[in-house]
């Protein structure tokens, strides 16, 4: 059982909050606040695991006022390509230089920041290879840095769909993918008893944060959301230079 009162437990549990209310408002981000935090006070395998399963937790109050704007088949079209190519970005993790796919990887995210915030949008409705294709890029980015946002981010918010299809959408993507990233991080043994009971005790926090995260989105403007999210991507992209 955690230190309660430990001041690593306090801190663990005050950024799981925060992440919460992040995930909670915008459907994704909640990673970019919890993994270097934790990865800090626990060492990077137990941290990563902690957001991980944290992550789950936190969408557990929001799933039932987001599933019915969910576009499930469009969801099943990401996983594919998500699950197909994550031994790929693995693959390419091994081989490359993992200093200059970082700047790599952060200078996609900005041009494609800059291109959404130019004002640009995807006319109509993406095509089925367009959908394998974001897809694909996450799981690419997601075994190669951990990074899996981005893509399915630039995705949705390039096309025409409302903030809340948006925001419904990607909360529930992330449910898989953060799912099956727990599933091979615990056949591989990386995650323990002890960062399971972490966990649980940390699973309040990022939950009570979800929920104020949620209580918080229909106040705030289409105009806002979509600064929000441009923000959270320029976090990221700048926040994988320092890991």
């Amino acid at each position: 059982m955690p230190d309660l009162l430990a001041l690593s437990f306090l801190i663990s549990a005050v950024v799981a909050c925060i992440a919460g209310m992040v995930r909670g408002f915008a459907g994704f981000g909640a990673a970019m606040v919890m993994t270097p935090v934790f990865s800090a006070l626990y060492g990077p395998a137990v941290g990563i695991a902690l957001c991980l399963i944290l992550e789950i937790a936190v969408v557990l109050p929001l799933l039932p006022s987001v599933v019915r704007y969910v576009d499930w088949p469009r969801i099943a079209l990401l996983m594919v390509g998500a699950v197909v190519f994550v031994p790929a970005g693995n693959f390419v993790l091994t081989l490359a230089d993992p200093e200059p796919m970082r700047w790599v990887i952060s200078a996609i995210v900005l041009a494609a920041v800059a291109l959404l915030a130019s004002g640009w949008r995807y006319p109509g409705q993406p095509r089925p290879a367009t959908t394998l294709a974001a897809g694909a890029a996450s799981g690419f980015l997601n075994g190669l840095s951990g990074m899996a946002g981005p893509p399915i981010a630039f995705y949705y918010l390039a096309g025409q769909e409302t903030v809340t299809r948006v925001r419904a959408n990607l909360t529930t993507y992330f449910v898989f993918v953060d799912l099956a990233a727990t599933a091979m991080f615990a056949s591989r043994g990386l995650i323990g008893w002890s960062t399971g009971v972490q966990a649980l005790f940390l699973a309040p926090a990022v939950m009570l944060g979800g929920i104020l995260g949620g209580r918080l989105f229909p106040l705030a403007s289409e105009r806002f959301y979509r600064r929000l999210a441009l923000g959270l991507l320029v976090g990221v992209a700048i926040g994988s230079l320092m890991l």
